[in-house]
């Protein structure tokens, strides 16, 4: 996260900006911690702004996230007051051996334990998003923010071996190392969700993994729900998240208020805890699509429509948690890095409950199936209509057979015989009249006009918050 200037504690590791190094080096942007003089003697909504924001108090009135585990890929996780009660025995992949050394319980830098704390905190200091869920510590990068990108791969796969439900990450990575794609991928194929930071550079590209497909890239809002100056943009942000003056606290238990993108993924993280708990049928693309459907547009976006600031809109997760299943199971943020066709995939429809979950394009393919098999059944109609208007006009008087013509039983001008027995002298269908002067049976009916369900539009305003 970026750092915070004001009372940060003397000699504290951490930078305003990490760097990359080399083609394989992973930085942590880490939590700049103002530390504050004294920690409150219990969490409250009111001292967290991002928790009321989210609607915290009537969340968790529908549900905790108890039965969900979020592996925090990180600097580590400290048992303090508020993570020992959610942390499990996790993994230390900082040797670079590829093997794990530690339990993932050592954080020299802080970042990781207040990014446990955002998810998943218990309340002796600060209450996490989703306070009822499990974390799963797994060390990939030092204190000094500094790691080997095979170290986050051998993280993953880790993660992946334990049964999670997500995977959050507020790093970044070099985009060209094979291992750790290989690594994400196996995680989505696992049907794990994975939640990146999509950066803190003010830059106008999403960092790797939060770019590569089917990862949930997040950006970072203010209390006003203005997209932060520092946040990366790109076509790759799915959503966004409070991720300006957080309150937090460290490896020690101190506290204090930190910016970044890292914080913005903690929460989405929690937000997914909590849909993956109170739905464990549903599949990693269903949660994914209930979250981007029922996101908060920001002032002058529009519902539903993506941004590249934004993603789709803000994480509502009491609108995520209320909507029903979307019909669509698959992960809508795969197989395109753009954020455009992600959008194609997450068109929303409105839930029985009042949310909104993604349609099925397979409607207007029956639509249009309707369409045809109504218009092959009109022509036959017209061509047996006219067959049978054409056999009666052949056969009253003055036709073949009839007065005049060459009858059945003499020669031209003899006695006549009508075979089918006497016709009126006047037809009921004279020649001069058409039944149907304007139709033409051979013409083609225009097929019926295909209803796409893309873009997505989200028919439901957004409370106010």
């Amino acid at each position: 996260m970026e750092q915070r200037a004001a009372h940060r504690a003397p000699g504290h590791p951490v930078a305003r900006r990490a760097k990359r190094l080399g083609s394989a080096a992973v930085a942590a942007a880490l939590l700049g911690l103002p530390w504050a003089a004294a920690a409150p003697a219990h969490a409250s909504v009111s001292s967290q702004w991002p928790l009321q924001y989210l609607k915290a108090t009537q969340v968790w009135n529908v549900g905790k996230g108890a039965g969900a585990t979020i592996a925090v890929l990180d600097t580590g996780v400290t048992s303090i007051p508020d993570t020992q009660s959610s942390l499990e025995p996790g993994a230390d992949f900082t040797s670079g051996s590829g093997t794990s050394t530690g339990d993932g319980h050592e954080d020299l830098a802080g970042h990781g334990t207040g990014m446990a704390v955002m998810i998943a905190g218990a309340g002796s200091t600060f209450e996490g998003l989703a306070p009822s869920a499990k974390i799963l510590p797994v060390r990939v990068i030092t204190g000094s923010g500094l790691g080997q990108a095979d170290n986050v791969a051998a993280g993953i796969e880790y993660a992946i071996s334990q049964h999670v439900q997500a995977i959050s990450m507020s790093l970044y990575v070099s985009p060209t190392d094979a291992k750790l794609a290989k690594a994400v991928q196996d995680a989505e194929s696992a049907g794990i969700i994975v939640v990146a930071a999509s950066g803190n550079q003010s830059g106008t590209s999403v960092n790797y993994p939060a770019a590569y497909p089917g990862v949930v890239a997040v950006s970072a809002v203010d209390q006003s729900g203005k997209i932060a100056s520092f946040s990366n943009s790109g076509s790759q942000v799915a959503i966004a998240a409070p991720g300006v003056d957080v309150p937090t606290e460290n490896e020690t238990g101190a506290t204090g208020t930190a910016d970044g993108t890292s914080a913005s993924t903690a929460y989405v993280s929690a937000a997914v805890a909590l849909v993956r708990a109170a739905h464990p049928s549903w599949t990693a693309g269903q949660v994914i699509r209930d979250l981007i459907a029922t996101a908060d547009p920001a002032s002058a976006e529009t519902a539903g429509q993506h941004s590249d600031q934004y993603g789709y809109g803000i994480v509502d997760p009491l609108k995520a948690l209320q909507a029903s299943a979307p019909t669509q199971t698959s992960n809508p943020l795969l197989g395109s890095t753009t954020g455009a066709s992600a959008s194609a995939s997450a068109a929303p429809s409105t839930g029985a409950t009042g949310g909104t979950t993604p349609a099925a394009s397979s409607k207007s393919s029956a639509g249009l199936i309707i369409g045809i098999v109504v218009a092959v059944i009109v022509i036959i109609l017209i061509i047996v209509l006219i067959v049978s208007l054409s056999r009666r006009n052949r056969n009253r008087p003055g036709g073949p057979g009839g007065p005049g013509g060459p009858g059945a039983g003499g020669a031209a001008g003899g006695p006549q015989q009508q075979p089918y027995g006497q016709f009126p002298q006047q037809s009921p269908y004279p020649p001069q009249q058409n039944p149907y002067p304007q139709q033409n049976p051979y013409q083609q009916p225009p097929p019926p006009q295909q209803q796409y369900p893309y873009p997505p539009q989200n028919p439901q305003q957004p409370p106010q918050r």
